[in-house]
C-alpha cells in the first residue's frame, strides 16, 4: 500500500539549513517527503496552528526568541504536532528542554545524516499518532463516563471511598451529598441496606454484574428506589468498582400506582367496564367485581359482549341513541336509562362513558362507569313528595300552589284565579297549653274538614304551621267568598281529642284575579293582607281584599323601609302623659309613650309603625332605646326636684320581655341612671308573655325580686286567662280604654270595670283606669274603688319639657274638685 507522502515544514530563520535539509531528504526518498519552508515565529506559531503538516522542524533559535517557545504555545492550546528540535550544537540541557517541552526528537544540525533524519521523522509520526489515537480514546471514554446521562460512580473496594463521580451522579445525589468525591459510597444507602451491601461486597455477589435493587436515603423525603450494576476493575494500581445505579423510583411509584388502581377498580363501589373501541362490535375486555354484582354476570359471562345485552327487555331509545352519537362523535356522555339484570329485574343505571386515546390521539378503548341508583331514585321521589306536601297533613305546600298560579299566568291569564288564606286564631296558646302534640291533631283535623269541603274546585297547601292557602282557579269572588264563609263555619265546629274538644277559630282573607288584585303575582300577598286585616277586626272572621287593603300593606312597607334610619337619625322621640290618683288626685308618675316625627311621614303614631319594628325584629333595640330615655329623663326630674315619689311607666314588647337577658338589660340601665328600681314600672301586654310562658315568668320573677314594678296593659283585651293572672304576679292591672269609653251609660261596660277592678283587688294588685276623658268616667270609676286615673281629663301626652311645666304648675296633682 503505497503511502501519501509526508508534509514537512521547517521553521528556521537560515534558509541555507533548510536547503540542507531538504536535499538530505531528497537523496533518502524520492517523493515520499512535501517541503515547505517559513523563516520567522510568527509564521511558524501560524502554521503551527493550522496543522497543514505532518511534522514541524523547528529551529532551537529563530533569531532572537527559541523555538521551545512555539511548541509550549501549540501544547498549552491543546495541538498535538510532531515535533523535532534543531540546534547548532549539542547541549544536554537545551536536550532536556525540548524533550519537556513534548518534542519528538532532538537533533544537532552538523551530526546528523538522512537516513537518521529520515528514521527520526517516522518515529515523531508514528508517536504523534498514536498519542492522537491514545487521547481520542481516553476523550471518548471520558466522554462517556462524564456525560452519560446514568450515574456513574468508582469508589474503592476496600475503603469504600468514592474516587470519582459524573455529573449525572453528582445531580441525583446532590441533596444528600453536595460533593461526592471523598465520602463513602454506602452514605448513599438507607440505615437498614448497609448490612446487606457490606456483605455482598465482601463475598464478591456484588459485582458479578447483575441488576439489584436497593433503597437510598433521601433527607426529609421517602426513600429511592435504584437499581444498580456492579463491576469489579483495577483503576491506577487500586481495586475498585465501578457503580452504574439508576433511580426508578418514578417507575417503583408508578408499578405501586398500578396496582392501587388495579386494586381501586376492584374495590369500588362502582361497576366498570372496558372496551376496546378498535374491535368489530366493540367487545367488553374488562369488568370489576362491582359490575359483576351490579349485573349479576359474571366476568367470563360479560367479557367478548357488546354492552347492549344489559339493555334487553328495556326501551331505552333516547337514552340509546345518546349514547350513539357520544361514541361516534368519540366524547364523554353521561345517561340514565334502565338495565336488566342477569335475574330479570330492572335497576337504575347512572352510566359515565369516556374515550380512551393512545399517544397519536386515536380512540383505543371505551371506559363505562355503571352506578346503580336505583335506592337513590326512590328517594329522590320520596322526597320529591316530600317536598310538595305536608307529612302531618298530606296536603300540598305552596310551591304547588305557585305552579298553579304560574300555570295560569301562561294558559289561562284571562279567567279568575282566587286565593283563600286561613290562619288559625291564637294557635300557639293551644300549643302552649296543650302541648304540640294537640296542636297537631287540631292540624290535621282542620285541614281534612277544608280538603272535603273545597273537594275537587280547588287545592288547598299548608302554607306554615297554622296558616293555610286554597287556590280555586275560575271561581269568582262572590263564590269564593260564600267558600270561605263555609270554611270558618267548619272550622268553629269542636274538634275531639282524647281529654274532650278543642274550639278553634280562623280568620280568612280572599283576594281575586284580576277582579281585585293585577298582577297574579301579588295574589298570596293580597289575600295575606285581607287575613291581617280580618285578625285586626277581632279574628273569626272573613275579609275580601280591598284597595284599603292594599295602602295599609304600601304604607307598612313604606314605614319599614325607613324605620331604622329613623331610630338611627334622631326622629323618634317619648310624650309623657300623666296618672294620678282617683279618689286624692294626687300625682302618681308618668307613662312613657314612643312618638315618631318623619321628615317625609309627619308624626307617626306607634299603632302604624310598631308592628312593622316587631315584623323587622328591631323592638328589643327599640324598646331598650325607650328604656334608656324615659330614665334619664326621669334622673332629670329628680335632679331638678319634681319627680321625688313619683313612678315612671314603661312599654315592654314581646321580643324584650322573651329575651333571656332582659332582667339584667333593665338592672344595667338602673344602676347607669341612679334610679331606684320602684321608680320604674314596666308595662306588659298578656300576649307577650304568652309566646313563652316559662321564659316570660323567668323575667317578671326576676324583675319582682329586684324591686322593679310591674302592670299588664290593656287587661281584658287579651287572653283575660285567671289562671294567667295567677301565675303572673304584678303590681297593677291596667282597664283597657275601650272599656272605658262607653262609661258611665253601657251598662256591659260598667259591670266589665267593676269585674276588673274586684279581680285586682283580690289578688293584691292596683288598677289603673286608661283613656279617662269626662268627669263623669272619672267619677264613675273611682266609686268601683279604681286606683289611678290616666287620660285626657288629666293630662294629655305632652314633651319632656312641658311635662315638666306641667309638674311645676300640679305640685299636689290635680284637685279632687277638678274631677267632680
Amino acid at each position: 500500500m503505497r503511502r501519501h507522502p509526508l508534509r514537512v515544514l521547517v521553521v528556521d530563520d537560515d534558509e541555507d539549513d533548510y536547503i540542507l535539509i531538504r536535499d538530505m531528504l531528497r537523496d533518502v526518498s524520492e517523493g515520499g517527503y512535501i517541503f515547505e519552508w517559513c523563516p520567522t515565529p510568527e509564521q511558524g506559531l501560524a502554521a503551527l496552528r493550522r496543522g497543514d503538516h505532518d511534522v514541524y522542524l523547528v529551529d532551537y533559535l529563530l533569531g532572537p526568541a527559541s523555538g521551545l517557545d512555539l511548541i509550549e504555545t501549540v501544547n498549552r492550546e491543546g495541538l498535538i504536532r510532531a515535533f523535532i528540535v534543531l540546534t547548532g550544537r549539542g547541549n544536554p540541557s537545551v536536550d532536556m528542554a525540548a524533550m519537556e517541552a513534548g518534542a519528538s526528537d532532538y537533533l544537532v544540525k552538523g551530526l546528523i545524516d538522512a537516513e537518521r533524519l529520515a528514521r527520526s521523522i517516522r518515529y515523531a509520526v508514528d508517536h504523534t499518532r498514536f498519542v492522537e489515537v491514545l487521547r481520542d480514546s481516553e476523550t471518548c471514554h471520558r466522554l462517556l463516563f462524564d456525560e452519560g446521562p446514568v450515574p456513574l460512580l468508582l469508589f474503592d473496594a476496600h475503603s469504600r471511598e468514592i474516587l470519582t463521580a459524573n455529573a449525572a451522579a453528582q445531580a441525583e445525589y446532590a441533596d444528600l451529598l453536595p460533593e461526592l468525591v471523598g465520602q463513602r459510597f454506602d452514605a448513599l444507602l438507607a440505615p437498614h441496606e448497609h448490612d446487606r451491601f457490606l456483605a455482598q461486597l465482601a463475598s464478591g455477589q456484588l459485582t458479578n454484574g447483575e441488576l439489584s435493587a436497593w433503597e437510598y436515603r433521601r433527607d426529609g423525603h421517602a426513600l429511592r428506589h435504584v437499581e444498580g450494576i456492579f463491576h469489579a476493575m483495577d483503576f491506577r494500581g487500586r481495586r475498585t468498582v465501578l457503580a452504574h445505579v439508576q433511580d426508578v423510583s418514578a417507575r417503583v411509584l408508578a408499578d405501586a400506582q398500578l396496582h392501587l388502581f388495579n386494586r381501586a377498580i376492584q374495590c369500588t363501589g362502582n361497576g366498570v367496564v372496558i372496551t376496546a373501541a378498535r374491535q368489530p362490535d366493540q367487545p367488553i375486555i374488562f369488568v370489576n367485581r362491582a359490575f359483576e354484582r351490579m349485573t349479576g354476570y359474571s366476568a367470563d359471562e360479560a367479557i367478548g359482549r357488546n354492552c347492549r345485552f344489559l339493555q334487553d327487555g328495556e326501551d331505552n331509545q333516547a337514552e340509546r341513541a345518546a349514547i350513539r352519537q357520544a361514541l361516534a362523535a368519540r366524547q364523554e356522555c353521561s345517561i340514565l336509562l334502565r338495565n336488566v339484570r342477569k335475574d330479570g329485574t330492572l335497576f337504575w343505571n347512572q352510566l359515565y362513558i369516556s374515550p380512551v386515546t393512545d399517544a397519536g390521539g386515536e380512540v383505543t378503548h371505551y371506559v363505562g362507569i355503571q352506578m346503580d341508583v336505583t335506592a337513590q331514585r326512590d328517594t329522590e321521589a320520596r322526597l320529591a313528595y316530600a317536598a310538595t306536601h305536608d307529612s302531618g297533613t298530606g296536603l300540598a305546600r305552596y310551591p304547588v300552589i305557585e305552579a298553579m298560579l304560574e300555570e295560569h299566568a301562561l294558559h289561562r291569564a284571562d279567567c279568575p284565579m282566587t286565593l283563600v288564606y286561613a290562619d288559625v286564631d291564637r294557635f300557639h296558646a293551644i300549643n302552649e297549653t296543650m302541648g304540640h302534640e294537640i296542636g297537631d291533631q287540631v292540624i290535621v283535623a282542620l285541614a281534612r274538614r277544608m280538603r272535603e269541603l273545597v273537594g275537587e274546585r280547588g287545592r288547598v297547601a299548608r302554607f306554615a304551621g297554622d296558616e293555610f292557602v286554597i287556590a280555586l282557579p275560575g271561581m269568582p269572588l262572590d263564590d269564593a267568598m260564600e267558600l270561605a264563609e263555609q270554611l270558618r263555619q267548619r272550622a268553629a265546629m269542636p274538634i275531639a281529642i282524647a281529654t274532650g274538644e278543642v274550639l278553634v277559630t280562623m280568620s280568612i282573607g280572599v283576594a281575586t284575579y284580576p277582579q281585585r288584585v293585577n298582577p297574579l303575582a301579588d295574589l298570596l300577598l293580597r289575600a295575606e293582607a285581607s287575613m291581617t286585616r280580618a285578625k285586626h277586626l277581632g279574628r273569626d272572621q272573613v275579609c275580601a281584599y280591598s284597595h284599603d287593603d292594599m295602602r295599609r300593606e304600601e304604607d307598612r312597607r313604606t314605614l319599614g323601609a325607613r324605620l331604622r334610619a329613623a331610630l338611627q337619625g334622631g326622629e323618634l322621640f317619648l310624650d309623657y302623659q300623666p296618672q294620678v290618683s282617683a279618689a286624692s288626685g294626687r300625682m302618681q308618675g308618668f307613662e312613657a309613650l314612643l312618638r315618631w316625627h318623619s321628615p317625609e311621614l309627619g308624626l307617626v303614631m306607634p299603632d302604624r309603625f310598631i308592628a312593622v319594628a316587631e315584623g323587622m325584629g328591631l323592638m328589643p333595640e327599640l324598646g331598650q332605646w325607650v328604656l334608656e330615655r324615659a330614665c334619664a329623663q326621669m334622673r332629670t326630674w329628680i335632679d331638678g326636684g319634681l319627680a321625688d315619689g313619683l313612678v315612671m311607666a314603661v312599654n315592654v314588647a314581646a321580643q324584650q320581655v322573651q329575651r333571656t337577658d332582659f332582667a339584667e338589660r333593665v338592672t344595667d340601665t338602673l344602676r347607669r341612671h341612679g334610679l331606684q328600681p320602684a321608680q320604674l314600672e314596666l308595662e306588659f301586654t298578656e300576649s307577650s308573655l304568652m309566646e313563652n310562658i316559662e321564659r316570660g315568668l323567668h323575667s317578671i320573677r326576676k324583675l319582682s325580686a329586684l324591686g322593679v314594678r310591674l302592670a299588664f296593659d290593656d287587661f281584658g283585651t287579651g287572653y283575660s286567662s285567671l289562671s294567667y293572672l295567677r301565675q303572673f304576679k304584678v303590681d297593677r292591672l291596667k282597664i283597657d280604654k275601650s272599656f272605658v269609653l262607653d262609661l258611665p251609660d253601657d251598662e256591659d261596660s260598667v259591670a266589665i270595670a267593676r269585674t276588673i277592678i274586684a279581680v285586682g283587688h283580690q289578688l293584691q294588685m292596683d288598677v289603673v283606669a286608661e283613656g279617662v276623658e269626662t268627669p263623669e268616667q272619672a267619677r264613675l270609676l273611682a266609686g268601683l274603688g279604681c286606683d289611678v286615673l290616666q287620660g285626657y281629663l288629666i293630662g294629655y301626652p305632652m314633651n319632656a319639657a312641658a311635662a315638666g311645666d306641667w309638674l311645676r304648675g300640679h305640685p299636689a296633682g290635680v284637685p279632687v274638685p277638678d274631677l267632680a
